[in-house]
């Protein structure tokens, strides 16, 4: 085998190699969950227009309830550990039952 053959072949290996160790690799450590700031405890009730509720999954390993607000439409994340955010929770997990 010639000097050139032995290059190309070396050069075609150390490719493939980086190739499939980059494939193994994730592609972001934070996820993909919509909320990112810290959640907030409570929210009055009368301020809610309309509220999500998303489960763990493989893009966001946490619960996730989101709460759009009737003022200005903006979206604000809802913690789940509180007890507002739980019984809102619950409410929704019986609905879709």
């Amino acid at each position: 085998m010639s000097k050139q053959a032995v290059t190309a072949t070396l050069t075609v290996a150390v490719l493939l190699l980086g190739a499939v160790t980059v494939q193994g690799l994730p592609t972001s450590r934070r996820g993909r969950c919509l909320c990112r700031e810290t959640a907030i405890p409570s929210i009055h009730i009368s301020r809610v227009a309309e509220v999500q509720y998303h489960r763990p999954s493989a893009s966001c390993d946490r619960e996730e309830l989101i709460v759009t607000l009737k003022a200005n439409g903006k979206k604000k994340c809802l913690s789940v550990i509180f007890e507002q955010g739980r019984r809102i929770k619950e409410a929704i997990m019986k609905k879709k039952k």
